[in-house]
């Protein structure tokens, strides 16, 4: 409930250290708690994966509904926290090694997201989706890596979050089956919510008070071109980038295998 409002009055900096790297510290945490106390993680299973998968559609119906674009960016990161959170509540290899991933994905994403965001209030003085259009003409270059992080965040085939959300999916109907129909949910949620931001930012005509904003800079580009290049490299080719944390997942997997069986 706080992170929004975090996020939302937060300078764009802060608002990409909070969703690149602190929120993820949570999940680290709890990933270590579910390998101490495998027995408590799986008694408590069916509320971690409830809270999951409430957490997901619950964030992504918000953020379909925002007009402040961070805000919409905060909300979306809840949902896919959801997705983190999942991961763990399978308690299998499949499972952890998508929740691990999907930290990563979210890394990047969400801080690409925050990044633009910021680069485009600085440039208008308003976060409201409501003014503005057409921007594709007017900043070619940020819509450009406005529509590929979009994609990302839906989890569209080709970008880090697809891998991460299938790694996810493949656990968790391992261990519940059907009621991962509610993680696809959540995807066309997110679908959602990034078609109507690439709508609303990019369509329509040129408003007057739009019509001179400057494009992205060299050092933006150069900024926003090494997070949107993750995003599309680890999405292509993730294989070195789960190989990292294979070999702490398989350990930690024997341990909650051999604890709980």
């Amino acid at each position: 409930g706080w992170l929004p409002w975090a996020h939302v009055e937060a300078p764009s900096a802060i608002s990409i250290l909070l969703s690149g790297i602190l929120l993820k510290m949570g999940a680290y945490g709890l990933i270590r708690a579910v390998v101490m106390l495998p027995e408590a993680a799986q008694a408590m299973q069916p509320v971690l994966v409830f809270i999951a998968l409430f957490g997901m559609i619950y964030g992504g119906l918000l953020a379909w509904r925002q007009t402040d674009l961070k805000a919409m960016v905060a909300y979306s990161s809840v949902s896919h926290m959801g997705v983190v959170m999942l991961g763990i509540a399978t308690l299998n290899y499949t499972g952890l090694t998508g929740a691990v991933f999907q930290m990563t994905a979210h890394g990047l994403v969400a801080g690409a997201m925050f990044l633009l965001v910021g680069l485009l209030y600085e440039r208008t003085n308003t976060r409201n989706i409501l003014d503005y259009s057409s921007l594709v003409l007017v900043m070619p270059r940020f819509a450009l890596f406005m529509t590929i992080t979009l994609f990302a965040a839906m989890g569209l085939p080709g970008t880090v979050g697809f891998v991460a959300e299938i790694h996810v999916a493949i656990g968790g109907f391992q261990q519940w089956g059907y009621l991962m129909v509610f993680l696809g949910l959540s995807i066309l949620i997110s679908s959602a919510y990034a078609i109507r931001t690439a709508g609303m930012l990019f369509t329509g005509p040129v408003k007057p008070q739009m019509r001179q904003i400057e494009d992205l800079r060299i050092p933006e580009l150069l900024a926003a071109s090494l997070l949107v290049a993750g995003i599309l490299i680890f999405g292509l080719w993730p294989a070195p980038l789960i190989e990292l944390s294979t070999a702490t997942i398989t350990q930690m997997n024997d341990i909650i295998s051999q604890r709980i069986q």
